[in-house]
């Protein structure tokens, strides 16, 4: 245990302090030396964990992408990760790097928000590896997917058992050339559907998150570096409860979550350190950061529940300093459950989906009970059909079965009729059916060997015949 010298700094003892960190004081050099430490404390133990996963350990090192918004948290992660990475190459072979290269990560906001162009772009350095995904892209035809998911009709009468969602498949290159809108034009019909701030973040982080993980895959990378900092973590904690995301929260919130199985895993290094203490990190190294706007930027507390539940979070912190770790130490112990591993992924999140969250709606939600002439229409099966304006038949597919629970709560409260959803969620549908399609085909294949010594061969039967 450390000695204390009263009004010293506790690591040098000679110092004036500057910062108090858990009832711990701190000059500003040896607060900036004890966070570096902290930092790569974090960095090498995701490390071991990631290669005890490996089977082939004489593999190199892993590359890196570092998901940079231009925030406080994410520039702080950026310069600690790449001064980290350098420090280690100079020592030569005898100690390794956590990762063999890192690169950054970028989503474009500038098609929602007013942002300074080419301010993330300073902050990451020429030096490194920039790669940037804007976020119109996820309405752009790409090589695995070149359609988009339609919404045309849903059941979400107050009083009903179940919510429905019936889509269907829309081609980019449409021949109506009156149908076909930008992907601009498409991200902004999208969000401004959406009944409120909270479900426009929800839907915001999910096209983030596919497009960063969609970066960090095209450019090799296996490992997802998130500077989700422990305030951050403690009022996702809070919001994605409320959301009712308690099904796939020990998936969003870990250090490390490696779901779903696609050979790229999320490690969030910065969940050691509370907001304040990133602030005064970029304060006194010297880290740039700009501001990143939201939907709620400059709004009051209860505009949604993200912005709600950080205000909570933030307050009951200020009065009672142990709030953030505890939150965060307690959520840490949680393991995803056997059935969330095994589920298969959100059309719109990729997180898993629930297989009871329909009944557990119908047995928990209040509403009115529908008029009888307001009463919907019974629930169509999967591959029923309806007519295009040309009066061409078109298939329909029932999509609630592959919603979770948290977005077809954003679904259900959408205010335009026609909701197109990006081609990513009609990617995931197509290799659900694929998946499907190959897992019956593989069991067919497997009954008829089972049974392939108990059948008549059409040859054998007309010989029997002729004779």
């Amino acid at each position: 245990r450390q000695q204390r010298v009263p009004g010293k700094c506790i690591k040098c003892k000679t110092a004036r302090p500057n910062v108090t960190i858990r009832k711990c004081l701190y000059c500003k050099p040896c607060f900036v030396r004890t966070s570096v430490v902290k930092f790569r404390a974090a960095l090498s133990k995701s490390r071991r964990r990631i290669d005890d996963k490996r089977t082939d350990t004489q593999q190199p090192a892993p590359r890196a992408m570092v998901a940079l918004s231009g925030g406080p948290c994410s520039s702080a992660l950026l310069r600690l990760a790449l001064d980290y990475h350098a420090s280690m190459s100079q020592k030569g072979a005898a100690v390794q790097s956590p990762y063999s290269q890192i690169l950054v990560g970028h989503v474009d906001e500038s098609a929602l928000f007013d942002v300074v162009d080419g301010a993330v772009r300073s902050i990451a350095g020429e030096d490194v590896g920039f790669c940037q995904a804007r976020l119109e892209d996820v309405f752009a035809a790409t090589e695995d997917s070149d359609a988009l998911l339609e919404i045309v009709a849903a059941n979400i009468a107050p009083g009903s058992s179940v919510d429905s969602f019936k889509a269907r498949f829309v081609q980019l290159a449409c021949d109506n050339k009156a149908e076909q809108r930008s992907p601009r034009e498409r991200l902004h019909r999208l969000f401004d559907s959406l009944g409120s701030a909270t479900n426009r973040e929800s839907l915001l982080d999910a096209i983030k998150a596919f497009l960063l993980a969609r970066l960090a895959r095209a450019s090799g990378c296996s490992v997802l570096l998130m500077g989700d900092s422990a305030t951050r973590i403690a009022s996702k904690i809070v919001s994605l409860t409320s959301r009712g995301r308690g099904f796939s929260l020990p998936l969003e919130v870990a250090s490390e979550c490696a779901w779903p199985q696609d050979g790229l895993t999320v490690v969030r290094p910065m969940r050691d350190f509370v907001a304040k203490e990133i602030a005064f990190l970029n304060r006194w190294a010297g880290f740039a950061s700009v501001v990143v706007p939201t939907f709620t930027t400059g709004a009051p507390a209860h505009a949604s529940i993200d912005r709600l539940t950080e205000a909570f979070v933030v307050g009951l912190d200020r009065d009672f300093v142990s709030t953030v770790p505890t939150v965060c130490r307690t959520v840490q112990k949680l393991e995803p459950r056997a059935e969330a591993l095994a589920a298969s992924p959100c059309l719109v999140c990729g997180m898993p989906v629930d297989p009871g969250s329909q009944a557990w709606r119908s047995r928990l939600t209040v509403s009115d009970a529908p008029s009888p002439s307001g009463a919907s229409e019974p629930r169509p099966a999967d591959g029923s059909s309806d007519q295009d304006n040309d009066g061409a038949a078109v298939s329909l597919r029932d999509i609630s079965a592959r919603l979770c629970y948290a977005c077809q709560s954003v679904l259900h409260f959408c205010t335009s009729d026609g909701l197109v959803l990006p081609a990513f969620c009609a990617g995931r549908l197509a290799d659900k059916a694929c998946s499907s399609a190959s897992n019956n085909a593989q069991a067919h294949e497997a009954l008829r060997k089972q049974v392939e010594d108990f059948l008549i061969d059409s040859g054998d039967e007309d010989s029997d015949n002729g004779n």
